[in-house]
C-alpha cells in the first residue's frame, strides 16, 4: 500500500524531530502547499505541534503512538 503524505510528514517529523515546511517539502519532494495543509490540519487534530512560526513537531501522544507501533513491527 502507498504511503500517504501525512504519513511521510509523520515519519518524518518523528525521524528528525523539529523541522520547518519548507525543509519537509523539500526533502520530501511534496508541494509546500500541501505540507502546510496537512501540518495545520494535524495541529488541530492535536498530532503536531506548533514551535514557531512555520516550525512543527509530533505531539508528545503522537510520538509515543508511533513508538509502540515501531515496537509491535520491528
Amino acid at each position: 500500500m502507498k504511503e500517504t503524505q501525512t504519513e511521510k510528514v509523520t515519519r518524518y517529523l518523528f525521524l528528525n524531530g523539529n523541522s520547518d515546511n519548507k525543509t519537509i517539502a523539500n526533502d520530501l519532494e511534496i508541494i509546500s502547499h500541501n505540507v502546510r495543509r496537512i501540518v495545520g490540519e494535524s495541529t488541530l487534530r492535536g498530532d503536531y505541534v506548533r514551535i514557531s512560526k512555520g516550525v512543527y513537531n509530533l505531539s508528545e501522544s503522537k510520538r509515543e503512538e508511533y513508538k509502540e507501533l515501531i515496537k509491535e513491527v520491528g
